[in-house]
């Protein structure tokens, strides 16, 4: 765990204490055997005031350690020198954000015509944080609308994201 910032623990472990985090995701059951990443768990995020959710992090131990992740979520249409050299002239990269079946994040949501939004998540790839988020619990429309808008305001400020501190 020595490539990742101090800043995401202590984020992590506020939320813990803060809001109850005493169980996990059904993702992150799924992943927290694996040891090529670290998995995380947060539940009950607030968005805003009134918009809670439960999001599952996926921290690459190095920065190479992100290419095979973004393969085996399926996020394959990004540039392989953008996503290792994402500080490269002090630029920031935005946010990719997908949205995707709840109980198979790997398949990207196509919604249909009076569908719900129940089996609906959003997995989103910092390049500022070099990590995977599942935004989980979306739910209905309105909820979907307040994290989008929560994932745009990020790529604005981006530093509202936890951090992964890079191997060098």
């Amino acid at each position: 765990m020595k490539s990742v910032n101090i800043k995401i623990f202590i984020m992590a472990l506020l939320l813990a204490v803060s809001y109850k985090a005493y169980s996990q995701t059904e993702l992150y059951k799924q992943y927290e055997h694996r040891t090529e990443f670290t998995v995380m768990c947060i539940m009950q995020y607030p968005i805003t005031d009134s918009v809670k959710t439960d999001i599952t992090l996926f921290v690459p131990h190095d920065k190479e350690g992100i290419l095979p992740m973004l393969q085996e979520f399926n996020i394959t249409n990004l540039n392989k020198d953008t996503v290792l050299n994402r500080y490269e002239n002090g630029k920031v990269y935005p946010l990719c954000i997908y949205n995707v079946y709840a109980d198979d994040i790997k398949k990207k949501y196509e919604k249909k015509a009076n569908e719900s939004y129940k089996n609906m998540s959003k997995l989103v790839y910092s390049y500022h944080a070099g990590m995977i988020m599942i935004f989980h619990d979306i739910e209905t429309e309105e909820r979907n609308r307040k994290v989008t808008r929560y994932l745009l305001n990020a790529v604005k400020k981006p530093l509202k994201l936890p951090e992964v501190q890079e191997n060098k």
